[in-house]
């Protein structure tokens, strides 16, 4: 079903997060292409999801509907690196973002990651699945989710796994890159993971949204 068979044609005035991204590009689109939906879009310029009074001030002032948080530090080994960083992007962020939300009245969706995972399992993984971080990444999207759980009651908490579209830097494009040049392609043999593209995301995580699913 595509986004725009979503049977729900009231005004929803939405704020967009992360605005900037691969996957934020995308929402933009989908909601933008919603005649009955206003929607304001934000990247890191616009509003830092770590500054909980520039969030407050925001979402007061906007007064929506339904947040979509795609905001997050994604990258795994630089959070190694600056733990601290992780931390007040991937959770105090969403922290923040979910207290807005309830005070407003506002849905949230939040996009985490299968990183919650430590990925042992051999088969996919599901919602009932006990979370088991092994990275720093991991940990701080497991707190952002738990943060959500607890600060805005009845969210939806979405966990994507190996995203690519056209925007930004992903996998495929690595590929693309390096299949251009003379040296064989070499990968690690003990990952697993299912490519997402960004634009089946986003409709999914405007279906979920308008929908206000838990």
């Amino acid at each position: 079903m595509g986004a725009a068979e979503v049977d729900d044609r009231r005004l929803v005035r939405v704020l967009l997060t992360g605005a900037g991204g691969q996957l934020g590009t995308d929402l933009q689109t989908v909601f933008g292409a919603q005649t009955h939906h206003e929607l304001l879009a934000v990247d890191r310029s616009r509003l830092d999801i770590g500054d909980r009074d520039a969030v407050a001030s925001l979402v007061g002032a906007w007064a929506p509907d339904l947040v979509v948080n795609a905001a997050a530090w994604t990258a795994v080994d630089a959070c190694e690196a600056d733990p601290d960083r992780a931390w007040r992007v991937n959770a105090l962020g969403p922290r923040h973002l979910a207290e807005a939300a309830a005070r407003a009245g506002a849905h949230l969706v939040h996009v985490s990651t299968d990183y919650v995972f430590d990925g042992t399992k051999p088969e996919p993984y599901v919602e009932w699945d006990p979370p088991a971080p092994l990275s720093m990444y991991g940990r701080s999207k497991l707190g952002g989710e738990r943060e959500v759980a607890a600060g805005c009651p009845g969210a939806t908490i979405v966990r994507t796994s190996w995203v690519c579209g056209p925007h930004g830097a992903n996998i495929l494009k690595t590929i693309l890159r390096l299949a251009e040049g003379d040296r064989p392609l070499s990968f690690v043999d003990d990952q697993r993971g299912c490519p997402t593209f960004t634009d089946d995301l986003a409709g999914a995580v405007y279906r979920l949204g308008v929908a206000r699913r838990p």
